[in-house]
């Protein structure tokens, strides 16, 4: 087994709290007013963020107070900054549950790492799946019974990554690609019916395309072929696009393009990196990582912004010394 576990973390409650979070959010979550915990349709991202918001409602991970990474949520103002974990493990990008109540991240060192889950303020901690294989990139299912992650447990020497889905409490784990490529970033459709996810397309030139499958597995479709890398798609609130992350006009912009992957569109362009979307569940408004304001004086400094899903109105939500990244909005 690896070595952390709950010990490593200080604001941790028994079990028996997040099980009680846990069941109700099972109940909740195929409720769909349930979603009214989440921001009101805003259409525009300026607006939005001039609003005081009461809910934390962006996830990111940041070393702003320590020497790993650690994870924080905000407002989507950037205001209300609350840090959620406190350990000497890094913790990877985390994602929001269907209604918010519960978070699930990785956390440990790259290689090595388990899927963890918690409760939306910190508390109640759970290892999810505790094995001695890297599984990472974590998200929840929409209706808020299935994780789906990547894991290289059932991996050749390669150490290639498969993408499997299990239940809220780690159980009834599902392998769903076999694959010789290394399969990442997995995100459930709004309906659930189908997942898109990236693939290295068993290349070691770096290059990766995003790849479109049934639920099951079943059915896998390339939806972008560039000579350069295209990641970390992300579901609009309807489910008839898709947003990623492509370098293929000489760095790394935020792209969209439809579900099957037709139309695809530049969103931003600037000298700077835009990396990492994150489509809010409802409403339409993307949040993202960026060095646009860092370009020449610090490469490295990377903050969370918010935009439209359109790409207009950008604004951006923090700014410190350190980087923060991996946003998640709900």
């Amino acid at each position: 087994m690896k070595p952390r576990n709950a010990m490593f973390y200080s604001a941790v409650v028994g079990l028996t709290a997040f099980s009680l979070v846990a069941g109700s959010c099972t109940k909740d979550s195929d409720d769909p007013s349930h979603s009214g915990e989440s921001l009101s349709v805003q259409k525009s991202a300026q607006s939005l963020t001039s609003k005081d918001k009461q809910e934390r409602e962006i996830l990111f991970i940041s070393k702003r107070d320590a020497a790993v990474d650690e994870i924080y949520a905000m407002n989507t103002d950037g205001s209300n900054i609350v840090r959620l974990t406190d350990n000497t493990i890094p913790d990877g990008r985390a994602t929001w549950s269907a209604n918010g109540q519960l978070v699930a991240f990785a956390s440990g060192v790259a290689g090595s790492r388990d899927i963890f889950a918690m409760n939306a303020n910190g508390k109640g901690l759970r290892n999810l799946t505790n094995t001695e294989a890297d599984e990472d990139w974590p998200e929840w299912s929409r209706f808020g019974n299935h994780i789906i992650f990547s894991s290289d447990r059932d991996a050749n020497p390669t150490g290639k990554h498969e993408i499997y889905t299990m239940d809220m409490d780690g159980d009834q784990i599902t392998r769903l690609t076999f694959r010789t490529q290394d399969d990442k970033w997995p995100s459930y459709s709004p309906d659930g019916s189908l997942i898109v996810f990236q693939s290295d397309l068993g290349v070691t030139n770096g290059r990766t395309d995003i790849f479109l499958m049934n639920a099951d597995g079943s059915g896998v479709t390339q939806l972008t072929n560039s000579p350069a890398f295209d990641q970390m798609p992300t579901w609009s609130p309807d489910g008839t696009k898709i947003a990623f992350m492509s370098s293929r006009d000489g760095n790394p912009e935020i792209y969209v393009m439809n579900a099957n992957g037709s139309g695809q569109t530049r969103l931003t362009n600037n000298t700077g990196m835009d990396a990492r979307p994150s489509w809010s569940r409802i409403g339409d408004l993307i949040a993202f990582t960026s060095t646009r304001d860092f370009a020449v004086n610090a490469p490295n400094n990377q903050e969370i912004y918010i935009m439209n899903g359109d790409g207009t109105n950008p604004v951006r939500l923090t700014n410190n010394n350190v980087y923060d990244d991996y946003p998640s909005i709900k």
